[in-house]
């Protein structure tokens, strides 16, 4: 008898330990990013691809945002300036948007981020546009992505911007979200809006493939319009006008989109508040 009360007595203890001790933490394998390369048409190209905590011990497939970087910069520019990945690590981690792999190809392809001349402006060739459903191919066979249009997202700054415009109206049906931060525009048509840009518009318009039908290619676009075409600018910027003409252009045509104005100019502190809120309306 004393034997069995003393069974019961631990037994009761055990259980009264249990509730008032903590429980173990699950130990959840932090963000990763990794600077690798993926094959164009071009040859090799850099892309950084940023990949959610949990992704190497889970069998989730996550929706991507594909997240391009200005002139000047390369694959690693939203990660060293841009501060991207703690950005994208205390959103998800504070439950302000979903877990995503975010991948930040290198904007001038086969060339490693240099400022060119403006003379040479190689990155108004057409050819990143162009070659984006490559990156797209590679970024799905390689990672567990969820491989449709409501679960793929493009932003971008600046020439990044520009880039973001016209893939987005390229693959006019691969983008549920689209982003344009401080962009570059070139109008449409032979009057450009500026001095400034009368060169640019010369060339963009001349033989460039991605760029001489854009407005077809943004008919189709809103034919089946993304569920968010989310454009940000500082009223400071160099490139303010540019985003006034482009809005103009798209409310003349009763294309749908949401706008952002903010204080400042052309900086990065900018970008990273507009990457903050644009990860938070997407998917």
């Amino acid at each position: 008898m004393k034997n069995k009360s003393l069974n019961i007595l631990v037994l009761v203890l055990l259980i009264a330990c249990t509730g008032c001790c903590p429980k173990a933490k699950q130990t959840i394998e932090p963000s990763q990013v990794i600077v690798t390369s993926y094959p164009s048409s071009n040859g090799e190209a850099g892309v950084a691809v940023y990949l959610p905590a949990g992704y190497e011990t889970s069998k989730e497939e996550y929706p991507v945002l594909y997240l391009l970087h200005g002139s000047g910069d390369d694959e690693t520019g939203w990660l060293t300036k841009g501060c991207a990945k703690h950005i994208l690590d205390s959103l998800i981690t504070s439950q302000l948007c979903p877990p995503m792999i975010v991948v930040m190809p290198n904007g001038y392809l086969e060339q490693t981020g240099k400022h060119y001349a403006p003379e040479s402006r190689l990155w108004m060739e057409s050819t990143f546009e162009e070659n984006f459903s490559q990156l797209i191919a590679w970024t799905e066979a390689h990672y567990r992505t969820i491989n449709n249009k409501q679960h793929r997202a493009i932003a971008g700054l600046s020439m990044g911007g520009f880039h973001t415009m016209h893939t987005a109206a390229l693959l006019n049906q691969s983008f549920n979200y689209v982003g344009i931060f401080s962009a570059l525009y070139v109008p449409h048509t032979k009057q450009p809006h500026s001095e400034r840009n009368i060169e640019m518009s010369a060339l963009a318009l001349s033989d460039k493939p991605a760029y001489q039908q854009t407005e077809a290619l943004l008919q189709q676009q809103f034919a089946n319009p993304p569920q968010l075409y989310w454009i940000a600018c500082g009223v400071e910027d160099f490139l303010y006008e540019d985003n006034v003409v482009y809005r103009q252009y798209l409310d003349e045509k009763q294309y749908p989109y949401e706008y952002h104005e903010s204080a400042g100019g052309h900086s990065w502190q900018n970008w990273m508040d507009y990457l903050t809120i644009f990860a938070q309306k997407i998917f």
